[in-house]
């Protein structure tokens, strides 16, 4: 492979701050449609501006990539000159991805994941769509395929759903807010908090009074985190090619991941309330240093078990028990929901006499800490591991309102036992699994003698 540069959207965040310090009063001029007043600033900044491009057109001229026996060479910096030396041996995955961004400037982000133990975790450049698309082709080949998985009709509404991530939506919308309205000022913000309240005062004919604002914030973020569901899961297919899987789709940000299936540490199947009504689960992978927990690959069914053995020939569901319930402590699954469910409880009976307003937000809190008692509950009966008929490991556990199934397909892994003096005379401890994506799996009230026994020879 011929060295190439990368891409000059790559060293855009060296100046970014730069260009939005130099870009912002011409934008607010825009939004108020004084265009004369734009086009003045813009002239006034454009020595400003001519730099920013000036170090933009260093670093791309001093920059190259290149693929040669198996070594991935980068060479980065100005001043301070960088070259990164990795073998492609200890690929595990690779990513593109092209937002609205790189399709106006023809490029394409690609991240390049490596195996455990490699010492490195990732390496993230922005090349030419083209090159990029060809580095990542090299880097890990495939066949043409079959899709193996194409959700259409209402598989497809159910895969949106299921991938939907209302506590991360919530918490970028909150980042995203906070920076816009730092940028734009305080015209959009009040703005913004004027289309909330008019919301809020609809919502107030069909909710109890007091909480109509938590309703109104519930409801945004539920529509955003569906929207975005909606424009990740765009198109979205996956299938199987030789030792490869592929998975592509999104509509405004389109991804393409390519994983190398003997690079597969672990796939994780989340049984969230949503799945639970949906009879479904999302099935997430991780590969070495690779975690796509942003986006499942497949969802899992009763009827769709050799479906997903397609795309992972090695996933075997728990065929024997996890955990054995007599031997464990019922206290060390409940206390921590349970007090929370007692205090909740308590507030909400003072609340009918002092303060009513509040009392419909503290039995819906009340109703989610008994949500979480049932789900520990569950983890009580639930939580723990076996070794499978193919000798991978499976894992059992309960954390808020989801339980997680993990099968384990490699050996590297590292194991913690602790035991409280009241939980070795009962012959039980904590197991605290390491892996190799720095993911740690906490397993409570495990039988002592199995913990022990536990070999690596997956």
């Amino acid at each position: 492979m011929h060295p190439i540069r990368l891409h000059p959207l790559h060293f855009l965040k060296y100046v970014k701050y730069f260009l939005l310090l130099c870009l912002l009063p011409v934008l607010q001029a825009v939004l108020d449609f004084a265009f004369f007043s734009a086009w003045r600033t813009l002239m006034q900044e454009f020595a400003i501006l001519l730099a920013c491009g000036g170090i933009l057109a260093a670093m791309h001229r001093a920059s190259s990539l290149s693929l040669t026996d198996g070594v991935l060479m980068i060479r980065s910096g100005v001043l301070l000159r960088r070259c990164n030396r990795t073998s492609t041996a200890q690929v595990s995955a690779v990513e593109l991805q092209r937002n609205l961004l790189c399709r106006l400037f023809g490029a394409s982000v690609l991240t390049i994941y490596f195996r455990a133990g490699s010492g490195l975790r990732r390496i993230k450049i922005t090349l030419s769509a083209r090159q990029a698309r060809r580095l990542a082709r090299r880097l890990v080949p495939d066949a043409a395929a079959a899709s193996a998985f194409t959700p259409v009709g209402a598989e497809r509404l159910f895969f949106m759903l299921l991938s939907a991530n209302v506590i991360a939506t919530a918490f970028f919308s909150v980042l995203s807010a906070r920076r816009i309205f730092s940028l734009l000022g305080e015209d959009f913000r009040a703005l913004a908090i004027d289309g909330i309240t008019r919301l809020e005062h609809l919502l107030t004919a069909f909710v109890p009074a007091g909480a109509s604002l938590v309703v109104t914030i519930g409801l945004l973020v539920f529509a955003l985190s569906l929207f975005n569901s909606l424009l990740r899961t765009y198109r979205f297919t996956a299938a199987r090619s030789g030792g490869v899987l592929l998975s592509r789709g999104g509509l405004l940000t389109h991804t393409e991941r390519r994983v190398f299936v003997d690079a597969i540490t672990a796939s994780s199947l989340r049984i969230t309330p949503a799945a639970r009504l949906l009879r479904r689960c999302p099935v997430y992978l991780s590969a070495g240093c690779f975690r796509g927990e942003d986006l499942p690959i497949f969802t899992l069914s009763k009827k769709s078990v050799p479906q997903l053995r397609q795309l992972l020939p090695e996933f075997c569901p728990p065929d024997r028990p996890l955990c054995n319930p007599r031997r464990k402590s019922l206290p060390q699954y409940l206390w921590k929901p349970g007090s929370l469910l007692i205090l909740v409880l308590s507030l909400g009976i003072v609340s009918l006499r002092v303060l009513p307003q509040v009392s419909f937000l503290l039995w819906i809190l009340a109703l989610l800490a008994l949500g979480a008692l049932l789900c520990s509950l569950e983890g009580f009966f639930r939580e723990g591991f076996c070794r499978n008929e193919n000798r991978t490991l499976s894992v059992s556990y309960c954390r808020g309102f989801t339980r997680y199934l993990v099968s384990l397909y490699t050996d590297d892994l590292s194991l913690l036992i602790t035991r409280f003096p009241t939980a070795a005379s009962a012959g039980r401890c904590d197991l605290r699994i390491f892996t190799p994506t720095r993911r740690t799996y906490h397993l409570r009230g495990i039988e002592f003698f199995r913990a022990r026994e536990l070999e690596f020879n997956l």
